[in-house]
């Protein structure tokens, strides 16, 4: 099914009108949940100087999954965190590190630093290999109880390797090296619901990043995201409503695979990941190319208890999807160059029925979805897993 962009931004808009809604009509402002430190001091002096954690995980787009951390808020000063984790997957592995100091400064701006590695192979999504590195200093104002605002610093060296000779002309031109720098920032705010009301929680973001690389592209990356949650029927109902957007617009040169959006069914329930968007359907295997520009809207209906009392460990629900990924700065795929791709914005929609039930392990997610809009060469994926186990 072939939607127009004005029929996606139509849409798109309505279900943006439906999440604004939510959360502007709250009247006061939420406070952050403060941490047991804060409520009693004691507790910073006597508990644990760290905390190792593992984690066990199913993921339906990304397999099994297995990890294993380490955090303290003791070991360098109790105004100072860090955390340290290891994570490995069917095709790849990360390792990631965050650092935060609340006073290096004083009382504001807090320090921050984030590290992260990771390296993936060629499998069903990419058929290449990559791996990046990526460091992050950041400095974060606490605006007001309820908002702040970071900026941060990007260095970042991406590999792409091993890619083969009959892939998109697209992907081979991203083979090599490339070093990144560049700056950002995000501001993040919440709200509080009035009192007696629906509403319980609503959150809004905006990002904005400009890097540039060695490859000679220069570009500026806009994000947003809104999301609100309403309790409805004494608590029987759940309402959950979330949208996101997102651009990557090149001032030079052209985009690479490993800058543009990838997504699957995080964002639209019913796509495997790189499910849908632009792909290069002249070359083997028809490889998902990512893309530019994202907008996604989702609306999830909860019933918690609905299978009484003793069901209280089970919830069913229903949702809705619908969001598109589109454009690349560069159309020229097939193995030479010669054949243009379709990077047009086209609607992609799905329903479906969720399941969330607690276990003795850790929370169990299913969904089953059914696209509504899709296109004959998108990579569909009806029923979704999701299972966590910590210790």
């Amino acid at each position: 099914m072939q939607m127009t962009i004005q029929s996606f931004v139509k849409a798109l808009l309505l279900t943006t009108g439906v999440v604004v809604l939510c959360a502007t009509g709250a009247a006061a402002i939420a406070q952050e949940t403060p941490s047991e430190a804060e409520i009693d001091p004691d507790l910073a002096d006597n508990g644990p100087i760290g905390r190792l954690s593992a984690r066990l995980a199913y993921n339906s787009d990304t397999g099994g999954v297995a990890a294993l951390g380490f955090s303290t808020n003791r070991l360098m000063g109790q105004d100072q965190t860090l955390e340290f984790n290891l994570r490995a997957e069917e095709d790849g592995t990360s390792a990631s590190f965050r650092y935060n100091n609340d006073a290096l400064f004083g009382s504001s701006p807090q320090f921050g630093l984030n590290v992260l590695h990771a390296q993936k192979d060629a499998g069903d999504i990419y058929d290449f290999d990559s791996r990046v590195t990526r460091l992050e200093p950041r400095l974060t104002w606490q605006l007001s109880p309820q908002s702040r605002f970071t900026a941060y610093g990007i260095l970042a060296d991406t590999d792409i390797s091993n890619v083969p000779a009959t892939t998109s002309a697209l992907i081979r031109a991203d083979e090599g090296r490339v070093k990144t720098t560049g700056i950002g920032g995000k501001y993040e705010h919440q709200f509080q619901p009035a009192q007696g009301g629906s509403l319980k929680r609503a959150r809004v973001r905006f990002g904005l990043e400009y890097a540039t690389s060695d490859a000679d592209n220069d570009h500026i990356k806009l994000t947003t995201s809104a999301q609100s949650i309403h309790v409805l029927a004494q608590g029987r109902v759940v309402l959950r409503s979330q949208l996101r957007l997102g651009t990557l617009q090149s001032q030079s040169g052209t985009s690479s695979i490993g800058d543009r959006y990838m997504l699957g069914q995080a964002s639209i329930r019913g796509f495997e990941f790189g499910g849908f968007g632009p792909r290069d359907l002249a070359v083997d295997g028809d490889p998902a190319l990512g893309g530019n520009s994202y907008g996604v809207a989702k609306i999830d209906v909860q019933f918690p208890g609905a299978f009484g009392e003793a069901g209280r460990r089970v919830t069913p629900g229903l949702f809705v999807d619908v969001g598109s990924l589109w454009k690349l700065d560069d159309v020229a795929g097939g193995i030479a160059g010669a054949d243009p791709v379709d990077d047009s914005a086209r609607m992609r929609a799905s329903i479906g029925v969720s399941l969330s039930i607690k276990t003795g392990i850790g929370p169990l997610k299913i969904h089953a979805a059914h696209p509504i809009a899709s296109e004959d060469y998108d990579r569909t994926q009806t029923l979704g897993l999701e299972l966590n186990a910590t210790f």
